[in-house]
């Protein structure tokens, strides 16, 4: 195979059908996950294909890994239709930021924005906001402590208790915030918030992303090729406002 890669998808049957499927995201197969009913599909990827290094690897490997770059690709090849609202800023925080944004993705005052990383995969960094709480989110994202007081701060909490609990939990914005002050793309992109239709599990409503996983073959090797799929409940009900991931 010439690539393995996965799409996540959002889908909302309520919409009209071209606004039905939205891509957020693209990625490596080869480090994404595939967890719960998704893991046979990883399983049978990689019995059936074997990726070689080569350029077009490292092509698809690139374009893959920058949020930008596939928005971007994705629109100049007229399938602008299925990518949510992108634009891109400066990591550089100031007072007018957050109106911009929602000017150049008309937000309305009630709406949620998505802040993502460029650079960055499994949801690291992802933070969904709500429009009028945006420009305090993104002075904490953008602006950093005084290093020195904020780093004796925690090893003075990590010395009174366990060395290993840094007191955070996976996802939380505590945890997202260190992504961003440790990344060291100039850029980060803000795109509009996409729902899936509710998938009822368990006796609560999810907003469902679906992943897909795909392969792209050298045409000497094409024998119908392959792309298999699972939805995955995002963690949560509805109300968690789960992540654009």
């Amino acid at each position: 195979a010439v690539f393995w890669g996965i799409l996540d998808l959002k889908y909302d049957s309520s919409k009209p059908v071209l606004e039905r499927v939205r891509v957020l995201e693209t990625g490596d197969g080869r480090i994404s996950k595939f967890s719960g009913d998704g893991a046979a599909i990883q399983d049978l990827m990689r019995a059936r294909y074997v990726s070689k290094e080569g350029s077009l690897l490292r092509k698809f490997h690139l374009i893959s890994a920058d949020k930008k770059l596939t928005h971007d690709l994705i629109e100049l090849a007229g399938y602008n239709h299925i990518v949510p609202g992108q634009a891109c800023y400066p990591r550089q925080y100031d007072s007018h930021l957050a109106e911009r944004i929602a000017s150049d993705l008309e937000l309305e005052e009630d709406d949620k924005v998505v802040l993502k990383l460029c650079n960055r995969s499994r949801a690291a960094g992802v933070i969904v906001s709500p429009v009028d709480e945006l420009d305090e989110v993104l002075e904490e994202l953008l602006v950093l402590p005084k290093m020195d007081a904020w780093l004796e701060d925690k090893l003075k909490k990590l010395k009174e208790v366990h060395p290993g609990d840094f007191g955070l939990t996976w996802g939380c914005f505590e945890e997202q915030k260190r992504h961003w002050w440790a990344n060291e793309s100039p850029c980060f992109v803000a795109e509009r918030w996409c729902i899936s239709t509710p998938l009822l599990k368990a006796g609560k409503f999810y907003d469902g992303t679906m992943r897909v996983g795909f392969v792209i073959l050298h045409k000497r090797d094409l024998q119908g090729g392959g792309e298999d799929g699972f939805r995955k409940a995002t963690n949560g009900g509805l109300q968690a406002d789960a992540p654009n991931v």
